[in-house]
């Protein structure tokens, strides 16, 4: 019987590979597996537990800037069926134009953010910390560093802290919690600053010419007490930013 070398040759060839396959594979396990394997045994990956409630509370703080016109507390006001609309442009005079109360509006709800919910933020890793040392996990942390940044159609939150679970089999650190959260607010908060910018030059803001460019923003406006009431509305998410300018309360013609 006449044996093929070429033949030969391929199946030495296939085993070549296929032994080259499998150590490659040993290899990436051996590297990609930093000590323990945090499972469903310990409660949940640590990033998720984190993120979950930390996506709950940016949720919440977001629902007061977009109900007090980016601020956690009004800080100019007018009271209207009993609840506080902040003015973001404002003018005493009858006569002249308002001048804007928020010029950083953006970069200061991204403040407000931070500041309403960075005591929560914390007691979310406590909690995920209790959670591993309940089941019998040591762990160790560091110093906390959060901050969030309003972009078109999320806010980007950045959040690091070096977690480190371990027990007798090994370790595993964890640094970068960071995530997305959909929101429309920075959207909200673009439309909100022409208007503004309006307002201020012409006493005046023609929101339906407005919406035919954007028909994605529904805007509604009365008038109230010499002030004029603003509500964005996102047609897509829902959301909803309010508040009040008080600019050229007599002017003809407004």
């Amino acid at each position: 019987m006449k044996i093929n070398k070429h033949v030969v040759r391929g199946q030495v060839t296939i085993f070549i590979i296929l032994g080259i396959v499998v150590v490659m594979s040993i290899l990436a396990v051996l590297f990609f597996t930093d000590g323990i394997s945090i499972g469903s045994d310990s409660g949940g990956d640590p990033k998720d537990i984190v993120r979950k409630c930390v996506e709950d509370s940016i949720k919440d703080s977001v629902e007061k800037m977009l109900k007090n016109g980016g601020e956690i507390l009004p800080s100019k006001e007018i009271l209207y069926k009993g609840e506080e609309w902040n003015y973001l442009c404002y003018q005493a005079d009858y006569y002249q134009s308002c001048y804007n109360i928020h010029p950083m509006l953006e970069s200061q709800i991204e403040k407000e953010i931070v500041r309403d919910s960075e005591e929560r933020v914390g007691e979310c890793f406590v909690a995920m910390i209790k959670n591993f040392k309940d089941k019998g996990y040591d762990v160790s942390n560091g110093a906390l560093d959060y901050s969030v940044n309003l972009l078109p159609g999320y806010i980007d939150v950045d959040l690091f802290k070096r977690i480190e679970i371990s027990r007798e089999d090994g370790s595993q650190v964890f640094e970068d919690f960071s995530f997305e959260v959909i929101s429309s607010l920075y959207d909200l908060v673009k439309v909100a600053r022409d208007v503004v910018n309006s307002e201020s030059q012409f006493c005046h803001f023609e929101y339906n010419g407005y919406m035919l460019l954007y028909p994605r923003f529904d805007i509604r406006r009365f008038d109230y007490i010499d002030s004029k009431m603003y509500r964005l509305i996102d047609r897509r998410s829902g959301d909803e930013f309010r508040f009040a300018i008080r600019s050229c309360a007599y002017a003809p013609g407004i």
